[in-house]
């Protein structure tokens, strides 16, 4: 590293325009070419922006309803970029570490906002015949577990919808385990710190999954829970009970998934405690660069409240192996006391109200 950059660096904090992301990123991509003297450091990542369509949409500001146009980011993926690593440290034993960050391409805001430099994945770890161990911030188990089981690969239109966003969630001060793969079989592990004095149910996580995976199909099952600061299960679709079976089946060009999900919600005060939620669909290679994507989705609420269905049709064109033009439409069939929104955390649906999302766009990964 040059004294001029190591200088640059070190008075960065001193000048108010030098952002804290802007900062790293200098630090690590200058640092990389020097860190691969001992370790194998990847700096990656994906753009995704596009046009994005909505209709029924409500303005809160003059309480009308009407379609909304705009640029959208993330719809069919997250935008991220990210530094990864991993050492030899001989004996078959390997420490890595993955920094990423998501943001949206849209607006260049990162993703929740707030002060979160990482806002995906920050942690460090150890591989070796007994498997992977990581520690620090990372996606939970349905983040990683549910995409392998959801047709569109978790666009947004797709498994997080019917659930508002609950299989999406990342988990701080979490240890996670990823045992080896015994003749396809393999064990997962997961659990997030509360860090609450005195107790330690309080916004801790937890999850287990075992999945089974060979040429021609899969099967999954995983559980996982997540407290609230009360260490309770009082928000359906935040903090709650999750249990997810599913699987894969290819057959040549086509395939073809299934999943379902039980969550529960027992100390919930008002609105419904459980759900189910179930879904089919596919993907047809068409050509080698062009796949069809179709699946449908349907969520039951219980305390009478009803149930939607999301149906979705997609289409993936690979321009090169680094970049993916997507076009998706779908519409969610709200139930007189449900409102889901057709695309996750495109904000708050009206109860009983239908609507129709259309997106299309340009991912293009580093």
């Amino acid at each position: 590293m040059s004294k001029t950059v190591l200088k640059s660096l070190r008075t960065a904090s001193c000048l108010p325009m030098v952002k804290p992301l802007a900062a790293a990123i200098i630090l690590a991509a200058t640092c990389a070419g020097q860190a691969q003297a001992q370790t194998n450091v990847t700096i990656y990542g994906r753009v995704d922006a596009g046009i994005d369509y909505n209709s029924n949409q409500y303005n809160a500001a003059n309480g009308q309803r009407g379609s909304k146009w705009g640029s959208g980011g993330n719809s069919w993926g997250t935008s991220m970029f990210g530094f990864k690593g991993v050492e030899d440290l001989g004996g078959g034993l390997k420490a890595i570490f993955t920094l990423e960050n998501g943001f949206n391409a849209a607006n260049g805001q990162t993703n929740g906002g707030g002060s979160t430099l990482w806002s995906r994945r920050s942690y460090v770890g150890l591989v070796g015949d007994f498997g992977t161990v990581k520690l620090g911030r990372d996606l939970t188990l349905p983040s990683d577990i549910v995409w392998s089981l959801d047709p569109t690969g978790q666009q947004n239109m797709g498994s997080a919808t019917l659930v508002k966003g609950r299989n999406w969630p990342q988990t701080s001060n979490q240890v996670q385990y990823i045992s080896p793969s015994f003749g396809g079989f393999t064990a997962q592990g997961a659990y997030g710190f509360g860090e609450v004095a005195g107790a330690t149910k309080p916004l801790s996580s937890s999850g287990v999954a075992l999945s089974y995976v060979q040429p021609s199909y899969s099967v999954i099952a995983m559980y996982d829970v997540a407290n609230d600061n009360k260490g309770q299960f009082s928000t359906l679709f935040t903090n709650s009970k999750e249990l997810t079976l599913g699987g894969t089946v290819n057959i040549d060009k086509l395939k073809l998934y299934a999943a379902y999900q039980n969550l529960s919600a027992p100390q919930t005060v008002a609105g419904p405690d459980k759900a189910n939620h179930f879904w089919v669909g596919a993907n047809y290679q068409l050509t080698p660069a062009l796949t069809l994507i179709a699946a449908a989705y349907h969520v039951k609420l219980n305390q009478n409240v009803g149930s939607a269905n999301l149906f979705m049709l997609g289409t993936n064109y690979s321009l090169s192996k680094r970049t993916l033009l997507y076009a998706s439409i779908g519409t969610v069939r709200n139930g007189s006391n449900t409102n889901f929104q057709v695309e996750t955390g495109s904000g708050t649906g009206l109860t009983g109200q239908n609507q129709n999302a259309f997106y299309t766009g340009v991912s293009h990964s580093f």
